[in-house]
């Protein structure tokens, strides 16, 4: 059985509570196949607008829309969606509205080619104030974070990937606004991953173990913005070294934006996995993520240099 990807778990879930917020309306920018938002417009045909091939339009309607007391879901690729439409974005932000921006195809997308990679996003939505920016790691936490995101006034950026992750977390499992998720504890060194960068923190820290001997604490961090210093700080101030995973941009990206917060508390040893100064490519997403670094392998080696400089 194929797992659903997470913009099908997207999708259901605006069919699922349309009914239960009757103010939520959907946009989408002539891709609603793609980031099924498709399954919405099937339900409630009248709370869905295609605004086409333009995203600043798209905004702009959704910041009419939510001026008028309703709930704006906002959808498209996340590299147009963000890039296009930032102007648009950063006004919603500045007056604080209620529109809620969900892109799929976030990261590497595989075979789109290069130019819909989105790879800058959290550099670029993260600068915006009153912005809430959010990246799940599996599905269960997708759900959470969409729930929160509905019933949580105030504008919020949640990045989605065009495929499926695998689960890391257990039924029950609640999502909290700024707070790391320790997925293990650990005493010498800490993975932290944000999205898919928590997965293969999650896939990786058996074989690290296993060959190094160590013991080594894994944080999912969902929550770009806000972070929870102190909860942070606290996890991590006992610990030898750090390694940061993310699929995204380094520069500029989720760890530079952790580096700035940790140093400013504690003097810690930091290691980085992520894209470096590429726009990707085209093919498979596996082997691009392999080609990049985002592999087991690199982590390894990144955990190694920090004992060998530790």
């Amino acid at each position: 059985m194929t797992e659903p990807s997470l913009r099908d778990i997207f999708g259901k879930f605006l069919v699922e509570n349309g009914e239960k917020y009757k103010d939520l309306v959907v946009l989408d920018s002539d891709l609603s196949t793609s980031t099924r938002t498709y399954m919405f417009a099937e339900k409630f045909p009248k709370r869905f607008f295609n605004m086409g091939i333009a995203e600043q339009n798209m905004l702009g309607a959704a910041i009419g829309f939510a001026i008028s007391e309703k709930i704006p879901v906002v959808s498209g690729f996340s590299i147009f969606t963000t890039g296009r439409a930032w102007e648009f974005i950063r006004i919603a932000c500045h007056d604080n509205l209620n529109i809620k921006i969900i892109p799929t195809h976030s990261g590497i997308v595989g075979e789109d080619g290069s130019t819909h990679n989105a790879l800058e996003d959290l550099s670029i939505m993260s600068t915006l104030p009153n912005l809430k920016v959010l990246v799940p790691s599996d599905e269960i936490e997708l759900v959470q974070i969409l729930d929160y995101a509905l019933t949580t006034t105030g504008p919020f950026y949640i990045r989605i990937p065009r495929g499926w992750f695998p689960k890391i977390h257990k039924q029950g499992y609640t999502f909290s606004i700024g707070k790391p998720d320790v997925l293990k504890d650990g005493n010498d060194l800490c993975i932290i991953g944000t999205g898919y960068g928590s997965v293969l923190s999650n896939e990786s820290v058996v074989h690290i173990e296993k060959e190094l001997g160590i013991s080594l604490k894994v944080i999912n961090l969902a929550s770009i913005k806000p972070i929870d210093q102190d909860i942070l700080i606290k996890e991590l101030k006992n610990l030898k070294g750090i390694v940061i995973i993310e699929e995204h941009n380094i520069y500029c990206g989720f760890g530079s934006i952790l580096a700035r917060i940790i140093s400013e508390k504690i003097s810690i040893p930091m290691r980085f996995v992520g894209i470096k100064e590429s726009y990707g490519s085209s093919g498979t997403r596996e082997q691009i993520l392999d080609d990049l670094g985002l592999n087991i392998k690199n982590i390894n080696n990144q955990v190694k240099d920090l004992i060998r400089n530790s």
